[in-house]
């Protein structure tokens, strides 16, 4: 499973072996044994995987077929603080940001 996820990935990303293997510093060949299933990575390896790919562990070792969305630190503060409004708020924010949704859509 990890071999066809980090392939599929890999495409996704219009990265090629080599560029993999240079950005977590090891031999294209070894990299090319991992998605071809006929090498095991280490559990450095695996997390760097995930890190560069911008996916957990889990997705890659198909523990699970959805990809989680990762927030980054700005993202994670507007969950916090939608979170904290009451139903009022929250409905109000949901109309504004539907608003600003529709009107960047036509915009573009």
């Amino acid at each position: 499973m990890v071999n066809l996820r980090l392939n599929e990935l890999r495409k996704e990303k219009n990265l090629t072996q080599s560029d993999v293997s240079k950005r977590l510093r090891i031999a294209r060949e070894t990299y090319s044994r991992y998605e071809s299933g006929q090498r095991e990575m280490t559990y450095a390896s695996l997390v760097e995987l995930a890190d560069l790919f911008d996916v957990s562990v889990d997705y890659l070792l198909g523990r699970h077929d959805n990809n989680p969305v990762f927030l980054d630190d700005t993202e994670l503060s507007m969950v916090d603080k939608f979170r904290s409004f009451d139903d009022r708020a929250k409905k109000s924010f949901e109309a504004m940001f539907e608003y600003e949704y529709t009107q960047s859509k036509n915009d573009s």
